[in-house]
């Protein structure tokens, strides 16, 4: 049996129902119009001539070849061994990131295997893995260390029948990320360890200033297994087209067997759809990555004018942060009284606890810098914190 999801619990009650969404953990959604105008000729005739039968069940082959160039074309040798290429064999697209999570977990793992993730983390990175039977070790990143992923603890973690280790960088919700080096250590350590490495690559592109993006995972270990998705970095959560890329075949077929038990396959407009935004990746990227830009100087001029009440460790990629609330109360109420009061939701860090409501977490709560809403929602919570809390 399987813990309700907390973290979509809460988005289920407020997020079409509250004014103001200031954790919205996606960026700013591009309208279709603005999509279509980015396709190639061939691309227009395709969506205009669309059948709206079934597609393949490992992904249209224009997407699987895009996914493949997208990672060719952000690839570094950033102080290190040069990354593997990935070719569009190697890719397995989903109806969204979450199904390929789903289907990983099932695939993958077997009770009494044991697993390593991060917490905090999206809930469904741990808990699938906890409803199958699996033993999950959370290796719990501190706010005190500026929300650092430590490679020793992750190899201290890993046990004799340790299966999977994931990891999620850009991290959500704190925005961390490791070093380049911290990131080529964990990657060694677990290749070394005979585990698969399980990254969560939502967040990447989004890295604030002239940070250079991590190598995927699946470009950096032969085992390693790249999951990504075109809703957060590329504002297209409503697309619902997630992927996996790994270059073990033997990983692959286990993900392309189960997925025949889920969706099948794709819905074809959604894949239309990602071919135009991936071939387009760099104007659609750079555009959310202002946005983000922007947005993370406006919070940071608010938490200077109300430094008695929020603090933070300013987040090195993603669209996401996590603030601490210092004020009057724990961060629960903070966060009710906004949404009631005011109308803005922020999602409390009570929602990541894992299951278990007995775990005691810090006050902190998730803030969303990646959508134009951002600077109106952010003058309601002020409005609302000033009349409150003084």
């Amino acid at each position: 049996m399987m813990n309700p999801f907390e973290l979509e619990r809460y988005f289920a009650r407020w997020e079409f129902t509250a004014p103001f969404l200031l954790s919205a953990s996606d960026t700013e959604p591009l309208a279709m119009s603005e999509l279509l105008r980015l396709a190639s000729p061939e691309m227009s005739d395709a969506w205009a001539n669309l059948s709206l039968g079934y597609t393949e069940s490992t992904g249209h082959p224009l997407l699987r070849q895009a996914i493949a160039d997208l990672y060719t074309q952000t690839a570094s040798d950033e102080g290190g061994e040069p990354p593997h290429a990935i070719s569009s064999d190697d890719v397995l697209v989903f109806s969204c990131a979450e199904e390929a999570i789903y289907v990983s977990m099932r695939a993958l793992l077997k009770p009494g295997d044991h697993v390593v993730c991060l917490w905090p983390s999206y809930q469904s990175l741990y808990d699938v893995a906890r409803s199958i039977g699996a033993d999950v070790t959370l290796v719990e990143l501190r706010e005190e260390a500026g929300w650092a992923v430590s490679a020793s603890e992750i190899e201290y973690a890993i046990q004799k029948n340790t299966r999977l280790v994931i990891i999620n960088a850009p991290h959500n919700p704190t925005g961390s990320m490791p070093d380049h080096d911290t990131w080529r250590t964990i990657v060694k350590t677990v290749e070394g360890s005979g585990a698969i490495l399980f990254t969560d690559e939502v967040y990447r592109l989004l890295e604030h200033g002239d940070a250079v993006p991590l190598n995927a995972a699946a470009t950096s270990s032969p085992r390693a297994i790249s999951l990504g998705s075109v809703s957060k970095a590329f504002g297209l959560a409503g697309v619902r087209i997630g992927w996996i890329a790994t270059r073990d075949a033997a990983i692959f077929r286990s993900l392309e067997t189960y997925k025949d038990y889920t969706t099948i396959c794709a819905s074809a407009p959604a894949e239309i759809l990602a071919i135009i935004a991936l071939t387009n990746w760099s104007s659609i990227v750079s555009g959310q990555e202002a946005i983000v830009t922007a947005n993370l100087k406006l919070w940071e001029a608010f938490m200077s004018d109300h430094e008695s009440l929020f603090r933070w460790v300013r987040p090195t990629g993603g669209s996401v942060g996590f603030p601490q609330w210092l004020g009057e109360g724990s961060v629960d109420e903070f966060a009710e009284n906004a949404v009631q009061e005011a109308g803005v939701m922020v999602l409390p860090s009570s929602v990541f606890r894992h299951g278990n409501p007995r775990v005691a977490m810090t006050n902190n709560f998730r803030v969303g810098l990646g959508r134009k809403s951002f600077p109106t929602a952010l003058d309601r919570l002020g409005s609302h914190v000033r009349a409150r809390y003084g």
